[in-house]
């Protein structure tokens, strides 16, 4: 069985931090979105994987997979949807099974019974209960078997959501092939399992029950984020001196933490600075970044950001890469906020 991620895309509704790098190499308690990804394939019994980029984001992911062993990188020339992307690793599945994972995703479930859910039908999706099923593709399923998807329904008949992972069969590449754009102008992979089941096919529907986030915005970020800070264990391999700490904290080798007080779940990355400081509970504070004279729950600071005592707490807060955040200066006040920036003062 082959492995696909699609990762083409850049993520639009998590501007700003996604106006740089691609949101699958968005760190989550300190490992990429992509590297997650990659992970739960190799977990799942798959290790010839393909991943699916674009021109302006294949760098950014290379870098994001380094040390996870032998990946194929695919260019998908435009943005013309999931089935497109697919369509673009043909010659990288080379007729084999597929288990493919759109590369936004995070589970707290193994992949393995999707893809051991294949013999024997044409495809298997992933399922998961949400209590906003109109947000998503939604499946009608029936003694495990697919009935129907449809599309962000405003009366869904389930609440049942399609959850961005599935196996399929070679022959279903054929039902992609021939399928016309959406009203989108995208070809939708999810397309092609109605074209299956209305030639008479089947699909089987595998449910999750842990954890899943789609980590489509900063609040799908954040909760990710808080998921798996909750399952590391407390370790420290960089330097601590004067703190209080409960909870699990990890401190990575190179960093600095002095005369702070830690809420853990709390992760601190290498070579991080934090000083006279309060964290947590759910902070991920990236490499190279400094915090001093702050207090921070619930929030992301990605690596080389800046938190220099700043006059009111942080919560819920996304900080991207490089972003300084301090108190007001003498002169009052003073934001420099870039496109799709969100300030709540």
């Amino acid at each position: 069985m082959k492995g696909l991620i699609l990762a083409a895309g850049r993520g639009s509704r998590l501007l700003p931090v996604s106006a740089t790098r691609p949101k699958h190499a968005l760190p989550i308690a300190g490992v990429p979105i992509i590297r997650r990804a990659v992970h739960a394939l190799r977990e799942a019994g798959v290790h010839d994987i393909g991943i699916v980029t674009s021109a302006s984001s294949e760098a950014d992911l290379r870098d994001a997979t380094l040390g996870s062993g032998h990946l194929t990188f695919i260019r998908q020339a435009e943005a013309l949807g999931t089935g497109d992307a697919v369509l673009c690793a043909r010659d990288f599945l080379e007729n084999q099974d597929t288990l493919l994972y759109l590369g936004d995703n995070l589970f707290e479930d193994s992949l393995r019974p999707v893809a051991l859910g294949l013999p024997g039908t044409d495809a298997v999706i992933g399922v998961k209960q949400v209590s906003n099923p109109q947000a998503y593709g939604v499946a009608v399923v029936d003694k495990g078997q697919l009935r129907r998807l449809v599309e962000k329904p405003r009366h869904p008949e389930s609440n049942l959501a399609a959850c961005g992972v599935f196996a399929f069969a070679p022959q279903v590449l054929d039902h992609l092939a021939e399928l016309a754009p959406s009203e989108r102008g995208e070809i939708e992979f999810p397309m092609a399992l109605t074209s299956v089941l209305a030639a008479g096919g089947r699909v089987r529907a595998v449910e999750f029950k842990g954890f899943w986030s789609d980590a489509g915005a900063p609040a799908d970020l954040l909760s990710a984020n808080a998921f798996f800070l909750s399952r590391l264990a407390s370790r420290t391999e960089g330097r601590g001196n004067g703190n209080t700490t409960s909870g699990p904290v990890v401190i990575e080798a190179g960093a600095v933490v002095e005369d702070s007080i830690l809420r853990g779940p709390v992760w601190i990355g290498p070579h991080a600075t934090v000083r006279g400081s309060t964290l947590g509970p759910n902070v991920s504070v990236g490499p190279h970044a400094r915090v001093n004279g702050a207090t921070v729950s619930a929030s992301l600071i990605d690596e080389f950001a800046h938190i220099l005592h700043p006059s009111r707490p942080l919560r819920h807060a996304v900080i991207g890469r490089h972003a300084v955040v301090t108190a007001p200066s003498d002169a009052g006040l003073q934001l420099v906020i870039g496109d799709r920036s969100v300030v709540r003062l």
